[in-house]
């Protein structure tokens, strides 16, 4: 029980003006016991305890309320927060005899919840988990060759999270398919570059392993083959080690065989059911982001159309007239740079102040350093949805060369940048249409890569014949 008659007010130091704080030193203190910071000879008394909750107190503003006014300084704050958690139940401080002072630990049930907390506020370990199938297979291949039941105890943990963490990444994408088409119809360019970010990101590092180094697919087979050893050979055996080392579950007289079932059926799961709905979403992610490309591109296109029907207006016009407009253009694009962006949506920000819209940017004011690293990195960003046909053909080219031969696939395009994504996107289509250049016959399989799944196609460039 979480709330006892010696702490009935377990979840109530989570409550009041202070919780943010509260939460933080819980969080702080866990990760100064276990954290990736720890020593393991230190031992926390309680100076450095208060010493770690007044460095809280100094991040997160402190709200006084009738029962907290007398707390004055931050130290007796601190102090107040210590007391809270001890007498809630969740820390407490024993007597070290070799040291002869008393030293920082979390009760058990204080231990389980900042260890939630903890966790939940770790986001690099949140973003990567993804070793669940390899370490389901390690376990597995360590307990057939030392019987030790803890592995196989650790194989039944580790394989819940296989089946988990991917309802998890389809989830996260349908929902950021959701936010993509919202971006696109407020601003096409900021959903591409949102976009560009999820791709590179998460792709990368969460997504993209599940159907690599930790896929269901590739280790399954073992992973059967595994289970199927154990379940032949001394079963029996292994199920009385198990039950001796674990008194928990002999109230199932088949323990061992429902937990190599479980196992089992989870990877089947992950293979059959759970993989196929993953590539469903990333597919339907793909498509639309696709679609918000075109627009992008066609906003560039217009733009280039535009300025052809101002030189061919120029064209027609005398010399003078010519001069006169040229120098009046000139003056009205006098900030080329910020074009891309709408200087109506520059926000400057600084600490502990407002946000400041900035609407106009007079001549003779300089440009502050947030606004030019802000507009720089926008303008940086919205140009890799920016290429022309030139481009695109000296990146099949380029291909052509490496290979050193008139003949390559689309498995060979490399992906180094943005922008080298949304070409390879296109390359295949476009020399497609230029029959009088390249040969391109489809294979029927499929070309993958870690960003987008499409047909595979061999291309074959035809050799130019010399006339006489």
């Amino acid at each position: 029980m979480l709330v006892t008659q010696n702490h009935p007010d377990f979840f109530n130091v989570l409550t009041g003006a202070n919780n943010k704080i509260i939460e933080q030193s819980i969080i702080s203190l866990y990760g100064a016991l276990y954290g990736n910071d720890f020593i393991v000879d230190e031992t926390l008394d309680r100076k450095k305890v208060r010493d770690i909750v007044y460095s809280v107190i100094q991040e997160i503003p402190w709200q006084g309320d009738d029962e907290q006014n007398f707390l004055d300084e931050d130290k007796d704050k601190a102090s107040y927060i210590i007391r809270r958690l001890k007498d809630c139940g969740w820390i407490d401080f024993i007597m070290d005899k070799a040291l002869l002072i008393k030293t920082f630990n979390f009760t058990k049930n204080g231990k389980k919840f900042a260890q939630l907390l903890f966790s939940s506020s770790d986001e690099e370990n949140i973003l990567v988990r993804q070793r669940n199938v390899r370490a389901t297979k390690a376990s597995l291949e360590s307990y057939k060759k030392s019987d030790d039941p803890a592995d196989l105890i650790d194989a039944i943990n580790f394989s819940k999270y296989i089946v988990s963490d991917l309802t998890d990444n389809i989830n996260d994408l349908r929902d950021e398919k959701n936010l993509l088409m919202q971006l696109a119809m407020e601003d096409v360019k900021v959903a591409g570059g949102k976009f560009i970010d999820f791709v590179k990101d998460k792709f990368a590092s969460d997504i993209a392993i599940k159907f690599g180094k930790d896929s269901a697919n590739r280790h399954i087979l073992d992973i059967e083959e595994i289970v199927k050893d154990l379940s032949l050979d001394g079963l029996e055996l292994r199920q009385k080690r198990l039950l001796a080392h674990f008194p928990m579950y002999r109230k199932n007289p088949n323990a061992l065989k429902n937990i190599l079932d479980a196992i089992d059926f989870r990877l089947k799961n992950a293979c059959d059911i759970k993989l196929p709905q993953l590539k469903k979403e990333i597919s339907s992610y793909i498509q639309r982001g696709t679609v918000i490309f075109r627009q992008t591109n066609s906003l560039f296109f217009n733009k280039n159309k535009e300025v052809l029907k101002i030189a061919n207006v120029l064209k027609n016009k005398p010399k003078d007239e010519k001069l006169k407009l040229l120098e009046d253009i000139g003056k009205a694009v006098k900030y080329p740079n910020l074009r891309l962006l709408n200087l109506n949506a520059v926000k400057i920000r600084r600490k502990s102040k407002k946000d400041e819209a900035v609407s106009f940017l007079p001549a003779e004011v300089t440009m502050p350093i947030e606004a030019y690293i802000k507009s720089n990195f926008e303008q940086k960003k919205h140009l890799s949805f920016s290429y022309s046909q030139k481009e695109i053909r000296a990146y099949i080219e380029r291909h052509f060369e490496e290979a050193q031969s008139l003949t390559i696939t689309n498995n060979c395009f490399k992906i180094t940048n943005p922008k080298e994504m949304l070409i390879a996107l296109y390359a295949t289509d476009i020399m497609r249409q230029d029959k009088e250049n390249f040969e391109v016959t489809y294979t029927g399989n499929k070309c993958e890569n870690i960003y987008f799944k499409t047909d595979e196609y061999i291309i074959r460039k035809k050799e130019k014949i010399s006339g006489n």
